[in-house]
């Protein structure tokens, strides 16, 4: 078994890694898909009440599908960029800083991705039989709930 940590932080490194090979400008995109995503989830939750009372009726496996789902649909969307043939040139002349910037900004969208749906799953109480909750009482469990604090959905609330 693979403690959340771990999980989460492999999927940071993929995510920095892909960014650092997609460059900053794509990346850019999916921050912005991700941003718009989070904002969506906080508006229709906090303002819209049917949705929010809907929500309320529903499982907590369901609740973390939609808000989860949500998030995968305009990530997804924003990772299907066109290719840009006229900026080829200009690009092979800042590879450096655009690989750095790129993998910066892929660790920043794994951030909030990741992060967020890890969030979802622990506020619904881990409703999956694939992810075990970490024991209560334990370290781990210490540790998740210092991670937990400083993810998207709990750092970016309504007035930010």
């Amino acid at each position: 078994m693979i403690s959340l940590v771990v999980v989460f932080w492999l999927f940071l490194v993929v995510f920095g890694l892909v960014g650092g090979m997609r460059g900053w400008a794509r990346e850019l995109l999916v921050t912005s898909a991700l941003i718009l995503g989070l904002f969506l989830l906080a508006i229709l939750e906090s303002y819209i009440g049917p949705f929010r009372d809907s929500m309320a009726l529903q499982t907590p496996g369901t609740q973390v599908v939609v808000r989860g789902g949500l998030l995968i649909l305009l990530a997804f969307f924003g990772y299907q960029t066109p290719n840009l043939r006229a900026l080829q040139p200009k690009m092979a002349r800042e590879r450096v800083e655009e690989i750095v910037l790129g993998l910066l900004l892929g660790l920043l969208n794994g951030y909030l991705l990741i992060g967020s749906i890890w969030y979802f799953l622990n506020q619904a109480g881990y409703p999956t039989p694939l992810v075990t909750p970490p024991a209560e009482g334990s370290a781990l469990q210490t540790q998740v709930g210092a991670y937990m604090r400083y993810m998207a959905p709990a750092v970016l609330t309504i007035p930010l």
